[in-house]
């Protein structure tokens, strides 16, 4: 029996579904006629007839001259060697393409647009492309990084996923301030956030209570915000913005939240937790 995992190994090397899964069961089969190789993957004769003849086309597979005319696959391991070299032939020569492409469009001149078009609204979805775009985002900031996390879920998980990129921001000396829910007692922000909590330029603090926002403000100029910010970063598709209205408004609430947060402690004190309650509830 074929294994899903065998099958998408092949196919990430560059050979289709059905390639692959014939290619597969002349392995473990060894010299076999179309009729056997239809039976074995479960496709129709024409069907095994064709991918038969791509895979001779590749030379991962050879025909017997004899009779009925049977086909018997190269070594794996060959086969393996010659499509990992092939990708490494194809991969080179994007390359080189993708450069040509960005020399050919170095010197474009971009019309300026109009300031107010120069205020979007995006939404990023896909948890590639969310993890992406959100480290490209802090890669790119200068002086600030004001950061709401409202579920103490993506504390940790956050500061792993981007730990090298508020690494990088720090030594440019951007601020990083972190305001989020507090933390279970068994988890620690210093354990956490060990490769940034030491710099002068890194503060996170944290309020006693749950509060349903996962929001970001970059150099004052950008901000993001997690449409589901009960699931974890990466899950829940973003909205970023350029606008000032909303910048200002989050960082209006970003400051409110500071001034309630007590700064880290390895444990809670009931006097940290009453003070900020109290504060927040005043």
């Amino acid at each position: 029996m074929l294994r899903v995992e065998d099958v998408q190994t092949l196919r990430e090397l560059g050979l289709t579904f059905l390639q692959a899964k014939v290619y597969l069961a002349l392995v473990r089969t060894s010299n076999s006629t179309i009729k056997k190789i239809a039976e074995k993957t479960n496709i129709a004769r024409q069907e095994a007839q064709r991918v038969v003849a791509e895979l001779q086309s590749l030379g991962l597979v050879e025909k017997l001259l004899v009779n009925p005319t049977e086909f018997k696959p190269v070594p794996i391991n060959d086969a393996i060697m010659f499509l990992l070299e092939r990708r490494e032939k194809a991969s080179l020569n994007l390359g080189q393409k993708s450069k040509m492409l960005l020399e050919k469009f170095a010197n474009v001149q971009v019309e300026s647009p109009d300031e107010e078009k120069t205020t979007y609204f995006a939404i990023t979805s896909g948890k590639e492309a969310i993890i992406r775009k959100s480290r490209i985002v802090v890669d790119g900031t200068k002086e600030s990084c004001d950061i709401i996390n409202g579920s103490w879920k993506n504390v940790g998980y956050a500061g792993s996923l981007f730990k090298e990129q508020n690494i990088q921001a720090l030594k440019r000396h951007v601020k990083i301030r972190i305001v989020a829910q507090k933390l279970p007692d068994k988890q620690s922000a210093q354990e956490i956030y060990k490769h940034s909590i030491k710099n002068p330029n890194f503060e996170i603090r944290f309020v006693p209570y749950q509060f349903s926002a996962i929001l970001g403000v970059y150099d004052k100029k950008e901000l993001l915000v997690y449409t589901s910010p009960e699931k974890l970063v990466g899950d829940s598709p973003m909205l970023w913005t350029t606008n000032p209205a909303l910048i200002l408004a989050v960082e209006a609430y970003f400051n409110e939240l500071w001034k309630q947060a007590v700064p880290p402690l390895n444990r809670y004190s009931s006097k940290n937790v009453k003070v900020a309650s109290d504060t927040f509830h005043r």
